[in-house]
């Protein structure tokens, strides 16, 4: 399996170890859209398993935050490297994305607001 969903309260943690595979990512977005549908909306990717990614794991970012937004909800992104943030900013996509230096980061800002 090249990941895990875990919940933090009301809040899904998915943690990726690879998103080159456009057929796993879709597993992933599958699992995570039964959560949407169970009325899970607050999601929290982490990447701290990634060390590359490309187009592909943008493609999925991208999938996550559509389907999280189309339901009403939020997601973050955690732990990305420096070479997923040079990927973001090269493509333009890093102000799309609430990036957090670490899960709990993201936890507890979801937990605010």
């Amino acid at each position: 399996m090249t990941y895990t969903i875990h919940q933090h309260q009301t809040i899904q943690v998915v943690k990726v170890e690879s998103l080159l595979n456009e057929m796993n990512n879709n597993e992933i977005l599958n699992d995570v859209q039964s959560y949407i549908e169970k009325g899970f909306n607050k999601f929290v990717i982490d990447l701290s398993d990634l060390s590359f990614m490309n187009s592909v794991g943008l493609n999925f970012l991208l999938s996550m935050m559509k389907n999280s937004e189309k339901s009403g909800g939020e997601l973050a992104v955690a732990n990305a490297n420096d070479q997923i943030i040079g990927l973001l900013e090269i493509t333009k996509l890093k102000q799309l994305f609430n990036l957090k230096p670490s899960v709990e980061k993201a936890l507890q800002e979801f937990t605010v607001n």
